[in-house]
């Protein structure tokens, strides 16, 4: 499978002050708060909100394609490798060699996604310090990394949506993230219909 995406969790938060907000709500101790938060968070319709206090930041490896449908999520907050200040530097460096441009695009590109006569038209635009030439010659292929920072709720809804969908990036994407939780039984599962 030549599917580029990686995961890694970079903090969490919010667990205990989520269960403390709901336990005002339920007027019962924030120690019996587990069992509840176990059996609301698969309930909609404003019974899970909870979810809404318990955020994740992921550092997301994936490819430009990838990203256009990840951003459908707006209820999240996204920080992102620059193109506009990195990329054209980073071809800069790499077409001094073969060597380093064969590194180049193995390690900023999804295999297959840039063929030579896109590389070379890349590199023109590079070479006429073109930006926006660049910024529109860029393979959809192209890798990028992000903090993506949301909430349970909204991995929740990421889940029940794309966990079957057909682009595979997906399937990968959310079983990176709930190996890493710390509370994936407030989550669907991946196999859950």
């Amino acid at each position: 499978m030549n599917e580029i995406i990686k995961v890694k969790k970079v903090d969490e938060a919010g667990y205990h002050a989520a269960l403390l907000g709901l336990s005002y709500n339920k007027k019962q101790p924030v120690e019996d708060m587990p069992g509840v938060a176990g059996k609301l968070a698969f309930r909609d319709g404003g019974h899970n909100k909870f979810l809404e206090s318990i955020v994740i930041w992921l550092e997301v490896t994936a490819p430009r394609y990838v990203w256009q449908e990840m951003d459908t999520y707006r209820i999240s907050t996204k920080q992102s490798e620059s193109t506009m200040h990195t990329l054209m530097k980073e071809l800069t460096e790499a077409k001094a060699s073969t060597e380093n441009m064969n590194l180049f695009i193995e390690n900023n590109f999804e295999p297959g996604s840039i063929v030579p006569e896109q590389t070379k038209v890349l590199l023109d635009a590079v070479e006429r310090k073109d930006l926006l030439a660049v910024k529109r010659l860029n393979p959809e292929g192209f890798i990028q990394k992000r903090m993506w920072c949301m909430s349970y709720k909204t991995l929740r809804n990421i889940i029940i949506q794309r966990r079957h969908h057909r682009l595979p990036h997906w399937k990968m994407f959310i079983k990176q993230v709930l190996e890493q939780l710390e509370h994936p039984e407030l989550l669907p599962s991946l196999e859950s219909k």
